[in-house]
């Protein structure tokens, strides 16, 4: 029991140790932050998935228009390309896959709307494939992960690989995809798929400001 304990604890430096690289955000940072907690959270759930594969953290993608697009969280396995959205939401969640818009709502009764995760990260997914535009489209696979904190209540979504789930179901969902999905690239792809995307990983003030402002026109 001790040594599970032990290695646990050692896993979980050593996962954040490599976040911490890849991201630039401390300690500190993650666990004041819920937005980074979550993304933290689904970093660790993705650590032990066998095969070669690479994680990207908050790229900001280029859209066909030319403006930047952010992508919380980029897995990319042997076996496709997984982008993941992350909500970190509490409260009773409804939604439906085709509509503009999902509803959140709280023991008060209070209701607050949010643009349709599903549609958001396939804007991401469409990002992906003006980059990358020699990847096929079935290599792409869209997740939304909401928060433990939350209760999916009514989720609606025909949408082809795609799945809408809560964060401690991410473990065994990628695990399930991706020794059911066939591998479509090798080693020296997958690596090349993350060096490609890399650049993308930038913290440029001025493409971060041109995406918020983005975001604030699409509120009004």
């Amino acid at each position: 029991m001790f040594k599970q304990f032990m290695k646990k604890v050692k896993n979980t430096i050593e996962s954040h140790k490599d976040y911490q690289n890849a991201t630039g955000n401390s300690f500190l940072d993650v666990v004041t932050n819920k937005g980074l907690f979550g993304e933290y959270l689904s970093n660790f759930a993705l650590n032990d998935v066998q095969g070669t594969s690479r994680t990207l953290y908050n790229i900001y993608i280029p859209k066909k228009n030319g403006k930047p697009t952010e992508i919380d969280l980029v897995f990319i396995h042997e076996t496709g390309i997984y982008a993941i959205e992350s909500k970190n939401y509490s409260a009773w969640i409804y939604g439906n896959g085709d509509h503009k818009n999902w509803t959140q709502v709280f023991p008060n009764r209070k209701k607050y709307s949010f643009y349709n995760p599903i549609k958001q990260n396939e804007t991401h997914i469409r990002a992906l494939q003006h980059v990358l535009p020699n990847i096929p489209t079935e290599a792409y696979t869209n997740l939304v992960v909401f928060s433990e904190r939350c209760e999916l209540k009514k989720i609606h979504y025909t949408q082809q690989q795609t799945h809408v789930i809560k964060r401690p179901a991410l473990r065994k969902l990628i695990e399930e995809l991706t020794n059911k999905n066939p591998n479509l690239f090798t080693t020296a792809e997958v690596i090349k798929i993350y060096t490609d995307l890399k650049k993308f990983a930038v913290t440029d003030p001025a493409i971060i400001e041109q995406h918020q402002q983005d975001i604030a026109q699409y509120k009004k």
